[in-house]
């Protein structure tokens, strides 16, 4: 073509002859790139995949460890090569890289409490996966991560007193209030301080 373009005497077919060279060099130049792209999905599949956020998970604690669940069918079959997961003092990072043609991403930010990097580690099961946390301090743990109780604190109601009412039905729905988002703890003492109550209106 770029000899025909140079040999073309008349400019009206010399024109036409540049206009259909640029055209093929820009198609050639397309095809260049993406067969770039396609070798490049060929040696890197991880490329392909789908990253999924994980954030349903079972846990269990020992005084020495708490351990965190995931389930992710077919892991037992991925090869250990696949798996990272960082560790620091207050928070973790996993991920999980081309299981089914999927990678997976877990994280905790903020855990409830401390742990020893070092010591903790992870452990391949079939169709989970098992984080190992050393605990810093042997104490259990509430919770998995700090979110976790500022969520409970949120769904405690704050008592209030209604200015319509009596007072003495105020101080009762209060404690009602309390009772119905107490623990079984919580749940016994408030029972006895009603019957103790009770007991001392009748001896009067």
């Amino acid at each position: 073509m770029i000899i025909l373009t140079e040999k073309a005497e008349r400019p009206y077919v010399k024109n036409i002859l540049q206009k259909e060279l640029v055209k093929l060099q820009s198609e050639l130049s397309a095809m260049k790139v993406k067969a770039c792209a396609s070798e490049k999905a060929a040696t890197n599949p991880q490329s392909r995949c789908v990253t999924v956020e994980l954030s349903t998970y079972a846990w269990d604690q020992s005084n020495k460890y708490m351990k965190i669940y995931i389930d992710l069918k077919n892991i037992q079959q991925l090869s250990k090569e696949n798996i990272t997961c960082n560790f620091e003092e207050k928070s973790l990072d996993l991920t999980v890289s081309n299981l089914d043609n999927k990678n997976y991403h877990f994280k905790v930010k903020k855990l409830a409490g401390s742990i020893i990097p070092s010591d903790s580690s992870f452990k391949i099961k079939t169709d989970s996966l098992v984080l190992m946390l050393m605990k810093k301090n042997q104490t259990n743990w509430d919770h998995v991560s700090e979110v976790s109780i500022d969520k409970k604190k949120e769904k405690i109601k704050k008592p209030t007193l209604d200015d319509d009412k009596d007072p003495s039905e105020g101080i009762m729905d209060i404690l009602k209030n309390i009772y119905d988002d107490g623990d079984d703890e919580m749940k016994r003492t408030i029972s006895k301080a009603w019957y103790k109550s009770r007991n001392k209106v009748s001896e009067l």
